[in-house]
């Protein structure tokens, strides 16, 4: 195995199978170093039935969106010749504000790789080792790798995004990294090879990425918002990272669609357009009904095409319809095989005429902009309480927005013992390798009829302001990050008569939502149960492919469970991402005895973390040819630590 797959797994192992604290193995740098601007409104909006299109048909996709549980949409824009004809938002979210693209910031690699094709200063039959002679590889097969292997996925080289939490020099590591096929033989789709792209875009252009694009597209497109986070290298990621508004990304859409053309200026040249959105590899059939082109999704049965990134980050294109559709979401999925995304298509790739003589009568354009206006408001899991109405709040003798007084119930401070939880989502912290965390401890502040929710962690205190109406909105600066986080409270009883208390924090430029429910357990205990969306679901396909990666890592993780429990890696991931904390109310009487308890617990964790931790070291030892001799002593290791482990676990009736 090699060095940078060794220690993706101590790394996945560290989060999914012993929640260790702060599992990182490359020193940590800020990336998201700056927060969303606005971006200025370019496209006009108008009503579908003037572009040919029912209001009935929209409003139809537009319910049916919101009744498919597997979608969780934050922005949606439909353009139609070139006009916005649906407009829709999760509450807290807004089509101006850039959003984190992931994987579709491939597509805005790829085009700039076209205007140096275009520039003459590269075809893609140039190979990779012509462009860098004097980098050493490993496998001779290397020397064969052209730029159009990197473009469709077919490079064959192993080192992934995986490594990219792992490894800090990611071109070396490319290139002394083995191969799993002949290049240009088989699909893999693999980030990395979009990360080389955007070093060869950089070094024959002498600039940025970002400044190579600023001027040939980004400028020219008037778009004025976007960040694109870099590698420790100094190069933007290429395959990842770009932060870009729906309207911005519905510009880049809109340019494909009419031919590489914007405002009647030339952005992308017919010829590299049409290689770009052609079928340049097949794919397999479980990454869904689409082909690849140059770093983007060309669909098998039609036209359309596809930028795309995971979470359910969507630009899709439909040239028989003349449409463009952006899709921001946080989604459990990858890739293009969404849900969402099967419902967008079987409503835009029919004939748009059929229903449209009787919709133009049918009051649907009334109740399509209203949807367009509560979009997904019935899925809000913290719901906001209702504005006062009445005679005296309207003279302004009551206030609308009354404080609500449950709340008094929970004011105070709360400590927690020693975790590896954090209030950032955990799938941020770890893309971000930002995983250093403890949270110590939270409380709720009360200051006239404003409430702050209040949380230490790492030493740092943040503080934040918790809407009752609304969202309020604050900064949060995460170790050298920043992140616009808006929050919003909920105070409610649960099923037992007892008060919980709900809180969402919701971050409006990232994919992903944290979610916090309080209640109180017995006299100064309180219990903090956290949850994220997208979930634990989605890094179950990140345990599969480890285990995939490695028969004798598979073999040992099949043993593990054998010997503690079905399914013990993926309970384990569930409770890292969903944890539970109990903590206590300082200044009750009964703290000490409560942290004392706590930290009781985290010291039979650690014990157990210890034990795991010599498992997962063994099972990454490079004993390629092991004797029968020295696999019967690894067999007995195992068995002695998972003896141990059980020793550990509590019995089956004190497990909740």
């Amino acid at each position: 195995m090699e060095k940078w797959m060794k220690k993706t797994v101590e790394l996945a192992a560290g989060l999914a199978l012993t929640g260790k604290h702060n599992p990182s193995v490359i020193p940590y740098y800020p990336q998201k170093t700056v927060i969303s601007g606005t971006e200025e409104r370019y496209f006009t909006r108008t009503y579908p039935e003037r572009v040919g299109v029912s209001s009935g048909r929209i409003l139809a996709m537009l319910t049916a969106l919101e009744r498919e549980r597997r979608a969780n949409i934050h922005n949606l824009l439909v353009i139609k010749d070139g006009e916005v004809i649906c407009e829709a938002s999760h509450p807290g979210y807004d089509t101006n504000t850039w959003h984190l693209s992931h994987s579709m910031s491939k597509t805005l690699t790829g085009i700039a790789v076209g205007m140096l094709v275009d520039d003459g200063l590269l075809t893609t039959d140039t190979r990779l080792t012509d462009i860098y002679p004097n980098i050493f590889f490993r496998d001779k097969r290397f020397r064969n790798i052209t730029v159009s292997h990197l473009l469709t996925m077919s490079s064959g080289v192993r080192f992934s995004e995986a490594g990219s939490v792992t490894e800090t020099k990611w071109t070396e590591a490319f290139f002394e990294s083995g191969m799993s096929f002949a290049p240009g033989s088989s699909f893999h789709y693999n980030s990395m090879n979009s990360y080389i792209l955007a070093k060869i875009v950089c070094d024959l252009s002498g600039r940025s990425l970002t400044e190579f694009l600023g001027e040939r597209l980004f400028g020219p497109l008037h778009i004025e918002n976007v960040f694109w986070e870099r590698g420790p290298e100094g190069i933007e990621k290429g395959g990842w990272g770009v932060y870009m508004s729906p309207e911005s990304w519905a510009k880049v859409g809109l340019t494909f669609l009419n031919g590489g053309l914007f405002e009647g200026r030339r952005i992308i040249s017919p010829e590299w357009l049409g290689a770009s959105t052609a079928r340049q590899i097949s794919t397999p059939a479980t990454t869904g009904h689409y082909d690849y082109g140059y770093q983007l999704w060309v669909n098998r049965d039609g036209d359309e095409y596809l930028f795309n990134g995971m979470l359910g980050q969507n630009v899709w294109v439909c040239p028989h319809n003349n449409i463009v559709v952006v899709l921001n979401s946080g989604n459990n999925e990858l890739f293009q095989k969404s849900p969402a995304m099967a419902i967008i298509e079987k409503y835009l790739t029919q004939d748009l005429s059929r229903d449209l003589t009787e919709s133009c009568f049918a009051g649907d354009l009334v109740d399509l902009r209203k949807k367009e206006e509560d979009f997904f408001s019935r899925r809000h899991w913290v719901r906001p309480y209702e504005a006062k109405r009445g005679l005296g709040y309207v003279l302004g003798l009551r206030d609308s927005t009354p404080y609500p007084e449950e709340w008094n119930e929970l004011l105070g401070r709360y400590s927690f013992a020693k975790n590896n939880c954090g209030m950032l989502p955990l799938f941020i912290r770890g893309m971000q390798n930002n995983l250093k965390n403890s949270i110590d401890g939270i409380a709720l502040e009360r200051e006239g009829d404003e409430l702050f929710f209040v949380f230490s962690e790492g030493g740092v205190t943040y503080r934040m302001e918790i809407g009752f109406y609304d969202f309020k909105q604050t900064v949060l600066e995460y170790h050298g990050e920043k992140y616009i986080v808006k929050v919003i409270g909920e105070a409610m009883e649960d099923e037992d008569r007892n008060m919980l208390f709900k809180i969402e924090l919701l971050f409006p430029e990232m994919p992903n939502t944290r979610m916090i429910k309080l209640s109180f357990l017995d006299e100064g205990q309180l219990l903090m149960r956290m949850s994220e969306m997208p979930n634990n679901k989605i890094a179950d396909i990140f345990i599969d492919g480890l285990a995939e990666s490695n028969p004798r890592l598979a073999a040992g993780f099949d043993f593990v469970e054998r010997k503690i429990g079905k399914n013990f890696a993926r309970r384990k991931l569930e409770a890292t991402f969903s944890p539970t904390l109990i903590g206590a109310r300082v200044g009750s009487e009964n703290y000490t005895e409560i942290m004392d308890k706590e930290r009781e617990k985290l010291r039979a964790g650690e014990k157990t973390v210890k034990l795991i931790d010599a498992v997962i070291s063994k099972l990454l030892h490079d004993e390629e040819d092991m004797d029968h001799e020295a696999e019967s002593g690894f067999r007995s290791f195992i068995g002695d630590v998972m003896g141990r482990l059980r020793e550990l676990m509590p019995p089956k009736s004190q497990k909740k």
